[in-house]
């Protein structure tokens, strides 16, 4: 936004610049007229497009639809290579495959057209597996409890004591006893998503990934055509209206966006 402030006030110095005034003053010639007059288009223009709301939501979605792809395809290959690294960050049983993650991306808007992005961890839904416990539970906080590396202290709720495996032995906990489980995802899986997320956001992956969305290439096609000098500018004139440049310059963007600038 600060940009945009800027262009707009060294764009409005040259309004002074366009009235070059009639032929028999100082300026001999229609030339710093007609200079300041496509400077000053080329500025409102560049200006419209960057504030506009319409054209800052096609540039974020666009671009922000194929960082999440990317990402996601990203932490789904690593878990599929070390799943005792990443299982937590999906359901049960279901490490590396897309249909079943407990993450996230959310844009953040920010000034301009710049946003940024963080990621949520979501909750569970399916049953924690159990070979030999006949009443079923949801861990719904496994991916931010794992993530995190809290213990985890489990108690009774439905029965007077806890009844679980170890080692292929069935142990029988003391009644209304609770255990705690220090690392309740493995070692391996602590803080292993934000470490992932860092090295996807921190490397050359998320240029990568801004370059594939392909809206340079669309913003550039358009963006020419809105900055192109208009036949009226470079006529030999002596002086532009700052109003009219303006008018051609807000129809130039609309018009190279499909008309959806306001």
């Amino acid at each position: 936004m600060e940009s945009n402030v800027a262009l707009l006030r060294a764009a409005s110095g040259l309004e002074r610049l366009m009235f070059g005034g009639p032929k028999n003053s100082t300026l001999k010639d229609s030339n710093v007229a007609q200079i300041s007059a496509a400077l000053y288009y080329q500025a409102n223009v560049i200006a419209k497009l960057t504030s506009n709301k319409q054209f800052k939501e096609t540039f974020q979605k666009t671009i922000y639809r194929q960082i999440m792809q990317d990402f996601g395809n990203y932490i789904d290959a690593k878990a599929r290579m070390n799943p005792k690294s990443l299982h937590h960050v999906y359901e049960w049983s279901r490490t590396g495959q897309s249909d079943y993650r407990l993450f996230d991306l959310v844009m953040i808007d920010g000034e301009g057209i710049s946003f940024k992005i963080k990621y949520t961890l979501n909750q569970s839904k399916s049953f924690v597996p159990s070979a030999e416990g006949k009443r079923k539970h949801v861990f719904a906080n496994k991916a931010s409890v794992m993530e995190a590396g809290m213990p985890l202290k489990i108690a009774p709720r439905y029965s007077e004591r806890l009844v679980f495996e170890m080692n292929g032995i069935t142990v029988f906990m003391p009644k209304g006893a609770s255990v705690t489980v220090r690392s309740p995802g493995g070692a391996k899986a602590r803080n292993q998503f934000s470490l992932a997320y860092s090295q996807f956001f921190s490397g050359n992956l998320v240029n990568e990934s801004i370059k594939k969305s392909g809206f340079q290439r669309i913003f550039n096609s358009a963006s020419a055509k809105a900055l192109r000098i208009p036949t009226s500018i470079k006529k030999v004139k002596y002086s532009f209206s700052p109003n009219t440049v303006r008018s051609e310059a807000d129809m130039a963007a609309a018009t190279a966006f499909g008309g959806a600038l306001i």
